[in-house]
């Protein structure tokens, strides 16, 4: 299948991830200014692939079956759409888009045009989480009656600069939007319910001085926590995010069951986790060593066999409407 991937600042994950897929092959990288970046990407892991500019023509006129958008969040619903249109199969990063209303378009286009669509929730792919959904499905812990999630990543603020932090953060790429989709994701997932909703949520910004007091409030990096309940099922959800300096790539899941409890720990940097259960006086514990968490893998062996068990746009509107209701239930004050 012939793919391009649109973006460099993601799409450089993107090109390792489907370099090590042998039925997709990158024929061109776009990016809007980076050439540089995007050369070197196209010299390491596609050597065969051109560099343009011009991302809307190669989604228009170029020779491809899929495209990959890694692109900041609020350029992506042009490419998108355009994607679409074009009857490609798309690849969006998480988050979908920039905001709910975005992000329900897309969606809704996409069922029109009865669209194959992927976003790229990677953890999902992850060896300890996967082993997590199935110990829940299975009743490792009886009836699951909490589950808290908590993501911390701050690696883009670590590597980009003063400037670049600034543009990430008020084209709504903080903690809360950017990290914010891939948990609230896990929710439904991990737990196998759907229909969650915010109960209660607050929001605090640590570099308000460099956004200026007419952010966004969840588009500012720092901190966000959500309570979740669900009319399903008596179980209940609390999912925080941060992003602020120093903080190691890391998540952390802890699961309350009537019979006992499973935590995991993954290094979100490798792939790597630890899952413990915990049922009474004693402790089972597996380790997981490091794991590229490669979506493409599952995508091609889904194309293969014509099943559509990858997370889709659906999939993330759902997590973006969490991240929506975060933002009108907060209450805390502004300053």
């Amino acid at each position: 299948m012939e793919i391009a991937i649109v973006g460099t600042r993601r799409g450089s994950v993107h090109a390792q991830w489907i370099a090590q897929c042998p039925e997709f092959s990158v024929t061109a990288v776009a990016c809007s200014q980076d050439t540089r970046t995007a050369a070197e990407v196209v010299r390491t892991h596609h050597p065969h692939a051109e560099v343009t500019t011009d991302a809307l023509s190669l989604i228009r006129h170029g020779r491809i079956d899929a495209v990959a958008i890694t692109t900041p969040t609020h350029s992506r619903h042009e490419l998108v759409s355009e994607a679409l249109h074009r009857g490609l199969l798309v690849v969006c990063e998480a988050p979908l888009a920039a905001d709910r209303q975005s992000a329900l378009e897309l969606a809704e286009l996409a069922h029109a045009r009865d669209a194959r669509t992927v976003v790229s929730f990677q953890l999902r792919e992850n060896p300890a989480l996967r082993h997590t959904r199935q110990a829940l499905a299975e009743g490792a812990v009886g009836q699951l009656l909490a589950i808290d999630i908590d993501l911390h990543d701050d690696t883009y603020a670590r590597s980009a600069g003063p400037g670049d932090q600034r543009e990430l953060r008020n084209a709504g790429d903080g903690a809360l939007t950017e990290l914010g989709a891939h948990a609230f994701d896990l929710v439904p997932w991990l737990t196998g319910t759907g229909l969650w909703e915010v109960s209660s949520a607050w929001t605090h910004r640590v570099h308000d001085t460099e956004v200026g007091h007419d952010a966004v409030p969840g588009a500012a990096d720092g901190f966000a926590q959500a309570e979740l309940r669900t009319l399903v099922c008596p179980t209940r959800a609390r999912v925080m995010v941060s992003r602020t300096g120093g903080t190691q790539p890391q998540l952390f899941v802890t699961a309350h069951g009537s019979l006992g409890a499973i935590r995991v720990r993954v290094n979100t940097a490798d792939g790597s986790g630890l899952f413990t259960l915990s049922t009474g006086a004693r402790d089972a514990q597996q380790l997981f060593g490091a794991h590229s968490m490669n979506p493409y893998r599952r995508l091609a062996d889904d194309l293969d066999t014509g099943a559509r068990p990858m997370p889709g746009f659906d999939d993330g509107l759902a997590a973006l409407a969490l991240v929506d209701a975060v933002m009108r239930v907060d209450t805390t004050e502004r300053w």
